[in-house]
């Protein structure tokens, strides 16, 4: 579905450059659910923001179901930001002036279905979450563990077919982190959507059907 060739990426300052991506090959398949692990600064949200449309590479190619990526035409990368990618950070980025229900539509591509449609499906979305009494709730006073369930819903209301999930549990506690996994598996099996998930947790790593470290510029791939 998504494939990477000869990716590479170098930042630079005034005075210094660093290579983090170097060469990279990597591929993500249909319902696949992939764990990426690696030294601190390594390039792991680097990775994540090149293969979900993000950031462009300095070389290389994407190619997303046969289709080369072209990072200079917002109106492809919108497009295929819209059918194909959902994002889950560390931080839930909620809008504080909005409620629990319009956080969860702010990406919303009411072409799809409707507005009407639209709306109900976010609200299933909140109740597939344990969310559903939350709906029109201040985001302010909800827990961690609701802010990042309220996130979720938020990534699937386009229906992605890849869930790219930056540290989703690294600000939880461990009881709220094994939730926030659990659920996050049981609604991409449902909905028969990949994970792509970058993560510090050791644990949370293991339990990736195909692990992978990023070490040197490099992807290594365990299993």
């Amino acid at each position: 579905m998504i494939k990477l060739h000869n990716i590479s990426k170098t930042f630079k300052t005034a005075s210094s450059s660093q290579q983090i991506l170097k060469n990279v090959d990597f591929s993500v398949m249909p319902e696949d659910f992939i764990t990426i692990a690696g030294p601190s600064g390594c390039g792991k949200s680097t990775l994540l923001s090149i293969i979900s449309l993000l950031l462009p590479p300095d070389d290389g190619k994407i190619t997303y179901n046969g289709v080369n990526v072209d990072f200079s035409s917002q109106a492809q990368l919108e497009q295929m930001r819209v059918k194909y990618t959902g994002l889950i950070f560390q931080n839930p980025n909620l809008i504080s002036s909005l409620n629990v229900l319009e956080n969860v539509l702010l990406p919303a591509n009411y072409k799809k279905l409707g507005k009407k449609a639209t709306i109900e499906k976010a609200k299933k979305l909140l109740s597939d979450v344990g969310l559903s009494e939350k709906t029109n709730a201040d985001v302010s006073k909800l827990s961690g563990g609701e802010m990042q369930r309220v996130s979720i819903a938020r990534a699937l209301i386009n229906e992605p077919k890849v869930l790219f999930c930056d540290e989703p549990t690294g600000a939880l506690d461990q009881e709220t982190s094994q939730q926030i996994l659990k659920l996050l598996l049981e609604i991409a099996r449902k909905n028969k959507s990949a994970i792509v998930m970058v993560t510090h947790d050791n644990d949370i790593w293991e339990k990736g059907r195909r692990k992978v470290r990023l070490q040197g510029g490099k992807l290594i791939e365990l299993g």
